[in-house]
């Protein structure tokens, strides 16, 4: 009997969907298991998933006293009878254990999951919201980042931009470079990679005002079929060849104020006689459409710029608007999953982090959207029903009786 009667989606259902021979395949691809005898891929993805769901914050420490917990060793045996693990064991395995292994995982679980849980369209159209977020170190010691703070106070940290289609993350960068404290670099090199990786023509890709490129814009254009609305500042220089109709102007969103095709500048620099650098605004030749709207109970314009020309101003302004979704999938991360929190200062061991984060978030996700329940409470249950199923197994090799169960003092 299920641990919540008004649950549709038991975890215990959930977690079938992720067969065991999956993790067999993909460590023998990635060799990820060479040369370890206690910390596989597989007990490595069990430990981080197990603490993630039980632990308010994950440390190396923490995993070392979690991997010798009779709760955790009651549900993910132990070969050879291991039963400690030192925290620089731990820390040693995710700086050189093959990262490719939880890429591959991810990938798999999420299409898997996907087939049977298909991200929500919206007539027709998939949202894909591209976004970076930021996480610092404070202590100075991350091995690899960008800076930020002031001269005297730098510390370093780490840009993660992923696309979310309100279920799922998908084609996740992680950033060291300073030149990639642009979003006008991160963002349209995430949507293309995306886009290549899935030119299906069905989705369209939401970008914060962060990126302003021209020269982006017009290297995502160039991709046949790759749909984007993105979003300008008040005072963008742009040429309005044709103004579009506008005497629909009251629309869910507020008030349409302007839909016109425009042609955008772009700063070019050059050599003079002299040989010093010179930059001046020159006009591009792609056509892009403006839509500028003001949204109810506020006194400024929101100004969107898109490639999309069939689509009605008011249902471009709709879209945009489901932006939103990722900042709040961001914060989820930080605040519940602590993704904040640098369990390894190592980047091949954050990424694992961030894989398996990914993947908590998505059964996460699922379990919250099947059960009509919100995030904390579905965080909250699923570890009641991992505590269920443990004590069910105890239940089971005791034969009834607990105090029949022997095992090792942690």
């Amino acid at each position: 009997m299920p641990l919540f009667k008004n649950h549709t989606l038991p975890l215990s259902e959930l977690l079938k969907l992720i067969p065991d021979p999956l993790f067999v395949q993909i460590a023998k691809d990635t060799g990820v298991d060479y040369y370890a005898k206690v910390l596989t891929g597989k007990m490595m993805f069990n430990l981080l998933f197990f603490a993630m769901l039980t632990m308010e914050r994950t440390g190396q420490r923490g995993l070392a006293d979690l991997f010798s917990s009779p709760q955790f060793r009651m549900l993910f045996p132990v070969k050879k009878g291991k039963t400690r693990l030192s925290h620089s064991s731990i820390s040693e395995r995710l700086s050189e254990m093959n990262v490719d292994f939880f890429r591959e995982v991810y990938e798999c679980i999420r299409v898997r999951f996907s087939e049977v849980y298909p991200a929500q369209s919206i007539g027709g159209v998939l949202l894909q919201r591209v976004d970076s977020t930021l996480v610092a170190e404070t202590s100075g010691k991350l091995k690899e980042g960008m800076t930020c703070g002031n001269e005297y106070k730098k510390k370093k940290m780490l840009k993660f931009t992923l696309n979310y289609d309100r279920t799922y993350g998908s084609c996740v960068s992680t950033h060291t470079q300073e030149k990639y404290a642009s979003e006008s670099l991160a963002l349209p090199e995430n949507v293309i990679k995306h886009f290549r990786k899935c030119p299906d023509h069905a989705s369209v890709y939401l970008i914060d005002r962060g990126q302003s490129s021209t020269s982006a814009f017009d290297e995502m254009n160039s991709h046949e079929g790759l749909r984007f609305v993105g979003r300008l500042q008040e005072n963008r220089r742009l040429l309005r060849v044709k103004t579009r109709d506008t005497s629909f102007k009251r629309f869910g969103d507020g008030i349409l104020k302007e839909d016109a095709l425009v042609k955008l500048y772009k700063r070019e620099e050059s050599t003079d006689k002299t040989g010093k650098r010179v930059g001046k605004q020159v006009l591009t030749e792609t056509v892009y459409r403006v839509i500028r709207f003001r949204p109810p109970d506020s006194d400024n314009d929101i100004i969107l710029i898109s490639n999309i020309f069939n689509v009605r101003a008011e249902q471009i302004a709709q879209w945009y608007r489901r932006r939103w979704d990722i900042e709040v999938f961001f914060r989820f991360l930080k605040q519940e999953l602590n993704f904040s929190h640098f369990v390894s200062l190592n980047e091949n061991g954050i990424q694992i982090v961030l894989y398996m984060t990914l993947i908590v978030a998505m059964l996460i996700r699922i379990y919250k959207k099947e059960n009509d329940i919100g995030y904390k409470t579905a965080k909250r249950r699923m570890e009641m029903e991992l505590q269920e199923i443990i004590l069910a197994i105890a239940v089971v090799r005791s034969g009834g009786d607990l105090n029949r169960i022997s095992l090792p003092a942690p």
